[in-house]
């Protein structure tokens, strides 16, 4: 059998393909049809059942913070937030035995997966409807969600990283490797060292005092908002982490930066 990470992105797509009807097998769910709707980073398939429903079964990349314990974390903010307040966002889906995340494997997979199961989210992206209107719903929705997780109670069992450093996620830092040295001008490396040292610094002040400190969703942008009957919807919570919510604002506005409307789309934002 070829090796996984010599296959085309097709045929790792294939291999999880049987990875996700695998762990549908232990929902209640008596699938139809399933097909890719991406595997840029974890296989996204959508489930189509006979009784009509539709949902997103995610068979995650070990890699990156995105491990058993995580994801189960990322499913108990969700079904707190369902069961809490009215905000749009996934239903996350339990197994026959009442668990929310499953584990399996298969021959020519090299890892372990962890999938999760979702309800579907109908609509367009944000990015396709970035009205102001619409930009001041999801500053709404972002102070919501913040709100909620400054009185969530987590489990003992939930854990997720926190965002108390510039590259938060574990991944080794190779941007000053020798091997790298003659991409970089000497004063442009200069300026991301600088840089660097200047987020360290903001970041060390931030969380001095953990007065405020909160799950974030920490990847809120406007394509990981749907827009549906002129409700938002927030989508793909799992890279949650401990932080405050000016963290949380800040990856927002970075997708506008460049945007000829930025000014427009930020006091938009904020009004919501």
């Amino acid at each position: 059998m070829k090796d996984f990470y010599e296959l085309t992105n097709r045929g790792r797509a294939l291999r999880l393909r049987k990875m996700a009807l695998l762990a549908l097998e232990r929902y209640d769910l008596d699938v139809k049809r399933l097909r890719l709707l991406t595997n840029d980073m974890n296989g996204i398939f959508r489930v189509d059942s006979a009784d009509r429903q539709k949902h997103i079964v995610r068979v995650t990349l070990p890699e990156g913070g995105h491990g058993l314990e995580e994801i189960r974390s990322e499913m108990t903010w969700l079904a707190a937030l369902r069961c809490d307040t009215d905000l749009g966002v996934p239903e996350p889906l339990a197994t026959r035995d009442g668990a929310l995340v499953t584990t399996v494997e298969v021959p020519g997979v090299p890892e372990v997966r962890h999938c999760a199961v979702f309800g579907w989210v109908p609509g367009p992206d944000l990015a396709d409807r970035l009205t102001l209107e619409n930009v001041s719903k999801m500053g709404e929705l972002s102070a919501r969600l913040h709100a909620h997780a400054e009185t969530f109670d987590p489990p003992e069992d939930f854990w997720i990283k926190t965002s108390d450093s510039v590259f938060p996620f574990g991944e080794p830092v190779v941007l000053f490797d020798e091997p790298y040295r003659d991409l970089f001008p000497a004063d442009r490396r200069q300026l991301f060292q600088d840089a660097i040292e200047e987020v360290e610094t903001t970041i060390g002040r931030l969380f001095a005092d953990r007065q405020g400190l909160r799950v974030l969703h920490n990847d809120l942008h406007h394509w990981n908002v749907k827009v549906y009957r002129g409700k938002l919807y927030a989508l793909d919570f799992e890279d949650l982490m401990w932080g405050y919510p000016v963290q949380d604002i800040a990856i927002t506005l970075y997708y506008w930066q460049g945007h000829e409307r930025y000014k427009a789309l930020r006091e938009a934002f904020q009004r919501g």
